[in-house]
C-alpha cells in the first residue's frame, strides 16, 4: 500500500473523531469563556460622596452618591472621579428652581441636547440632561442627573466617549443609587 495513502486515511480520521467528538460529546460540555472583566471598577461599598443639607437635620439631611475609588480631584462642591477616558462628577449647585427639569435647564446654558424629567431618586425628584458634544476629534457622550436639594441641585454627571458609553454605563447606575 501507498504510504503517502495511508498518511491520508490516518489524518482523515483524526479529523472525522474530532468533528464526531464536537457534534456528538460525550460528556459535559466546555464551560462558555467568561466575558472579558470591565476596564472599570466597581463602586467600593461605603465610599459616597456626601451634599449636606444645610438647613435640614436629622434622617433626609444628606443625600449620600456611591462614588468610584477612581483618582478624584476637589474644587469647592465638585468632585471629579476619572479614569482614563471616563469621568464621574458630582456637584451641588446652588440655584433658584421651581424643580429639577427647570434647574437643569438654567444649566444647559448653549451646549444644547435634551432636558426631562427622571424617576425621583431616594425620595427626591429628578431630571435628567442627555448631550452629546466632541473632543479632540472624538464624540463624547455626557448624562446628568439632578436633585432637587432646597436652594440647591446636586448633579451626578457621567460621561465617556460615545462608543463606549453603554459599556461603562454601570459606573453611572450604581452612582445613582443614592441615599438621603
Amino acid at each position: 500500500m501507498n504510504k503517502k495513502l495511508v498518511g491520508t486515511a490516518v489524518v482523515g480520521a483524526a479529523i472525522l473523531a474530532i468533528v464526531v467528538a464536537q457534534f456528538v460529546g460525550g460528556g459535559d460540555d466546555a464551560p462558555a469563556a467568561a466575558p472579558p472583566p470591565s476596564p472599570t471598577p466597581l463602586i467600593l461599598q461605603g465610599q459616597l460622596q456626601v451634599y449636606q443639607s444645610p438647613d435640614v437635620s436629622g434622617p433626609g439631611s444628606a443625600i449620600e452618591i456611591p462614588v468610584p475609588s477612581w483618582a478624584v480631584s476637589r474644587d469647592k462642591e465638585r468632585a471629579s472621579f476619572r479614569q482614563g477616558d471616563l469621568l464621574l462628577e458630582t456637584d451641588r449647585v446652588p440655584i433658584t428652581q421651581e424643580d429639577p427639569v427647570s434647574g437643569l435647564r438654567a444649566l444647559v446654558g448653549s451646549q444644547g441636547g435634551t432636558v426631562a424629567e427622571h424617576a425621583p431618586i431616594a425620595d427626591r425628584d429628578a431630571a435628567q440632561w442627555d448631550f452629546t458634544y466632541e473632543r479632540d476629534g472624538v464624540p463624547r457622550r455626557v448624562t446628568v442627573v439632578g436633585l432637587g436639594a432646597g436652594d440647591a441641585l446636586v448633579t451626578i454627571r457621567f460621561e465617556a466617549p460615545a462608543a463606549e458609553f453603554e459599556r461603562d454605563r454601570g459606573v453611572f447606575d450604581e452612582a445613582l443609587k443614592i441615599r438621603g
